[in-house]
């Protein structure tokens, strides 16, 4: 005798249905938030298992590197899709920014943006977003003004954000790592090399990530307003107006 008020049963008179429209096993997303300082690992595994098996879910995962535990991904059941940041013709060809990637070629801002943003989509969303007002407005000293402002203030908030928020709020662990990075000039370096020094990414981590190039791990910094702060060696609010007014030059000259 079959429980109808049972949610289980519910479910899957719902999977078979749903199997029968579209030829296809309904996807479930699980988005895991950063694990924060010691903190255990959520049951993921555990749960995958129970959607995948008994009820033939596909299952994505969403999370940060920290957030998933590594039995997860160990199973050789798995895909793992990382998403990396994207290069600077791919930033500029995607259809929605190409207002805003005319505007700011207009003004010359597009160097300093895509030198502080980097390839991250939806950093350059949220500029659009903040000046979207402006950009179908009939072209005129004021409104150019207007850009301008917003675009350096903007740029200039994110600095400040990389040092303040991020860099200053690092773990001590972190800062010697910091330290390793200006010391030795680099822009990333081998995970082993950091092991030899006794040194390794703890999490949460705003100021490091580490990526695969080719067979080799390596620490890079986390974006590329905190890759500035670190290698022109800013640590107060007068190297952050400094370096903005050094990259906001050098992109008027583009």
């Amino acid at each position: 005798q079959i429980n109808y008020w049972q949610s289980a049963n519910s479910a899957r008179r719902v999977l078979f249905f749903y199997n029968l429209m579209f030829k296809l096993p309904p996807t479930v997303v699980i988005r895991v938030p950063e694990r924060l300082s010691n903190q255990n690992y959520a049951d993921l595994p555990s749960s995958v298992r129970a959607l995948a098996d008994d009820f033939g879910l596909r299952v994505i995962v969403d999370g940060s590197p920290n957030s998933i535990p590594p039995e997860l991904l160990t199973t050789r059941r798995q895909t793992v899709i990382v998403v990396e940041l994207l290069s600077r013709d791919q930033i500029e060809s995607i259809p929605e920014f190409k207002s805003l990637i005319d505007a700011l070629r207009a003004h010359k801002l597009d160097s300093l943006v895509w030198n502080v943003l980097g390839g991250s989509p939806i950093d350059y969303l949220k500029l659009k977003e903040l000046i979207s007002s402006k950009l179908h407005l009939r072209p005129s000293a004021t409104v150019s003004k207007e850009i301008v402002d917003q675009v350096k203030c903007h740029i200039l908030s994110t600095l400040s954000e990389a040092l303040y928020k991020n860099i200053d709020e690092c773990s001590a662990n972190t800062k010697a790592i910091i330290e390793v990075f200006r010391k030795k000039k680099i822009s990333n370096i081998p995970v082993t090399d950091l092991t030899a020094m006794n040194l390794s990414l703890d999490y949460p981590n705003k100021v490091f990530r580490k990526v695969m190039l080719f067979d080799e791990c390596l620490v890079e910094p986390a974006t590329p307003a905190v890759s500035l702060i670190i290698t022109e060696n800013i640590g107060n609010k007068v190297g952050i107006h400094k370096l903005f007014e050094k990259l906001f030059q050098e992109s008027q000259k583009n």
